[in-house]
């Protein structure tokens, strides 16, 4: 047997044609192999191509979004690689007088700042190299590495690490710049506050941006290596007094190093701020307060001055003041401690936050609304002699002799507190009936007690009107008859502010306007424009009988030509006053607040100044000599010139 006849011989199916031979059994073995393979072949290059599409579509569309939705980021990405920003502070405003006398400038100051993506990453090198630095600089090594851990580190701006660098150090920091990578040295312009403890509490200080501050801030174009006004003019006129930080641009290498510079932009300087307050007159009245202070031994007063026409502050001060230049360039923690634990509170600012009895000086105010009430006339007689009995209670005037019988204009110039104790609460001796507590109240509020004046500085106090509602709601008792006699010599639970009882001597020196006080005079650019002016403002006028206002300012200049200011007498103007001597606590004469406020020219009025020196005793004996320097120095310097 053929090898080959079981295949093809012998061996039939269906649909065969009969007998083939090799080659045809060779060749349908190639052709059906052949069709297997091209529909193979074919399937997989449909596979394929549908591979290839997915991919070229995804390939598409990421350089699709590389290029038009992110192309910008990446761009500027790119940019970053090769170019550094460094931001140049600009100087602050200067602050002037009314007489365009430097009150506060600037001056260049070395301080050293951390590029926090520059450091190095190993601990141990940047531990070196602060190491090294803190030996330099002089200053603690562990306060650098508290401010570094704070640090963003992929942040390429600088921040402070140490202000007031000393030049030598700043020197040697920069000569050695390759070793201290990630570190440099910035020249700064920083505060120069003239005769700080003159000006401190009235200017205030500028100290470094706080991370809150920042935040508040944020679109504003601070800087994390910024300045900001913290207090006084300086936080109040922020917006002017700033400027805009320049730009120093420089392209850098792949390891950061300097290629060159590129063209700088300048920082432009803050705007001028001109002051309605006198350089020269501040300097009289804070050499006359601190001699006052000297001679009866005390530590803590207070003293403004007023145009009463305008509101204009002519003169600002409270003492004992700070060196607000601690501030600016940089305050140490040791510094700041004793500030803060003096018992005098330097920091305090007394014209505007500390908050008295105001004493006699309140007796003016409530003689108008006696007047204006009809609790008492002009011709009104009371007879002064030392004491009122309740019943079982006494009240004693200052003179416990008494001083006789009393009118309006009398019991002004004497301050008679028999005279006040009458027209506040009534006497069994007389037929007087008194305003009584809620009356006076509401008169001290229409001169506008119990709440801020509005004046340009932040944190102004607006004092305390008690009335029988205050008392129950805080003391949970019952108004006394002892309470309003108290309240009518101006004691008791009543306060104010050196400032409030200096406006409602204005008020009165003008003719029974309520002016609001302000220190900006006006804003300068530094083309020398101004562009802004400030206007008077009136908080309230026409409440005020003018007869009776008159009466009262007569009462006033009587303080001055028989009364208890009658050392005034001898300046080269007439002076209107009133004397004011506040217990600090009750029944205890020996720690007295001494007070005097005035005006001048009495019959033109053009100044009023407000004078408190704590537990200075007698008003007369105290505060009445600095207002006569005040005022000697205003009428031959400024009056009529």
């Amino acid at each position: 047997m053929s090898p080959f006849e079981y295949i093809g011989i012998n061996k039939k199916s269906k649909g065969s044609r009969g007998e083939i031979g090799f080659d045809e059994v060779f060749l349908d073995g190639q052709t059906e192999s052949r069709v297997i393979d091209d529909e193979r072949d074919n399937l997989n290059y449909r596979l394929l191509g549908l591979v290839l599409m997915m991919a070229f579509a995804v390939l598409f569309g990421r350089i699709y979004i590389l290029q038009s939705v992110r192309g910008d980021d990446y761009r500027a990405q790119a940019e970053g690689n090769k170019s550094r920003q460094q931001y140049i502070l600009a100087p602050r405003g200067l602050i002037l007088d009314s007489q365009g006398k430097t009150i506060v400038s600037n001056l260049p100051s070395f301080e050293l700042v951390a590029i926090p993506a520059n450091l190095p990453t190993d601990p141990q090198i940047l531990d070196s190299k602060i190491n090294k630095l803190a030996q330099i600089t002089g200053f603690d090594k562990s306060e650098m590495q508290a401010a570094i851990a704070k640090m963003d580190r992929e942040s390429f701006q600088p921040q402070t690490l140490v202000q007031n660098v000393e030049k030598n150090a700043a020197l040697t920091i920069i000569g050695d710049g390759p070793e201290f990578s990630g570190f440099a040295v910035q020249n700064n312009p920083i505060r120069d506050y003239k005769d700080p403890l003159m000006f401190a509490h009235l200017v205030g200080y500028t100290g470094k941006i706080t991370q809150e501050e920042l935040q508040d801030k944020d679109g504003q174009n601070y800087l994390l290596n910024d300045y900001i006004g913290k207090t006084g003019l300086e936080y109040q006129y922020e917006e002017y007094l700033r400027g805009i930080p320049g730009q120093k641009p420089s392209e850098i290498d792949a390891q950061g190093n300097l290629i060159k510079n590129l063209q700088e932009i300048p920082a432009i300087p803050g705007n001028n701020i001109k002051l309605s307050v006198d350089y020269d007159m501040q300097k009289v009245m804070y050499d006359s307060l601190v001699g006052s202070m000297k001679k009866f031994n005390e530590t803590n007063a207070a003293a403004v001055v007023t145009n009463p026409q305008t509101g204009q502050v002519l003169a600002f001060m409270s003492l004992p003041g700070f060196d607000n230049n601690w501030f600016a360039r940089g305050i140490s923690g040791l510094e700041y401690a004793g500030l803060i634990s003096d018992k005098n509170i330097p920091l305090l600012n007394r014209v505007t936050t500390g908050q008295y009895p105001p004493g006699s000086t309140v007796k003016p105010v409530l003689a108008i609304a006696a007047l204006t009430e009809g609790t008492i006339t002009p011709q009104t007689k009371i007879l002064d002699d030392g004491v009122i009995r309740i019943g079982s209670y006494t009240y004693y005037g200052y003179n416990r002799a008494g001083l006789g019988v009393m009118d309006v204009y009398s019991a002004i110039a004497r301050s008679s507190d028999i005279f006040f104790y009458t027209v506040g609460g009534g006497n069994p001796k007389n037929e007087v009936q008194g305003l009584g507590q809620d009356k006076i109240a509401d008169w001290l509020r229409r001169f506008n007690l119990g709440k801020p004046l509005g004046i340009d500085l932040p944190n102004e106090k607006g004092g305390l009107v008690p009335d029988t509602a205050w008392k129950k709601s805080y003391k949970n008792e019952p108004w006394y008859l002892g309470d309003t006699y108290h309240y009518a010599i101006g004691q008791g639970d009543l306060l104010v502010t050196p400032l409030q009882i200096n406006s409602w001597t204005s008020t009165i020196a003008n003719g029974g306007k309520i002016m609001q006080p302000y220190i900006l005079d006006e804003v300068v650019n530094i083309d020398g424009k101004t562009i802004v002016k400030k206007q008077s403002t009136v908080i309230n006028e026409n409440f005020l009988d003018p007869k009776w206002v008159k009466v009262v300012q007569d009462g006033m200049r009587q303080t001055v030509t028989a009364g208890s200011a009658q050392s005034l007498n001898t300046l080269p103007v007439a002076v209107s006053g009133k004397t004011g001597t506040a217990q600090i606590i009750t029944n205890n004469l020996s720690e007295t607040h001494a007070w005097f406020t005035a005006y001048a020219p009495s019959e033109n009025p053009q100044i009023a100044i407000t004078v408190l020196v704590e537990r200075g005793g007698e008003g007369s004996s105290v505060s009445v000599p600095v207002a006569k320097d005040v005022i000697k120095w205003w009428a031959e310097n400024r009056w009529q010139k």
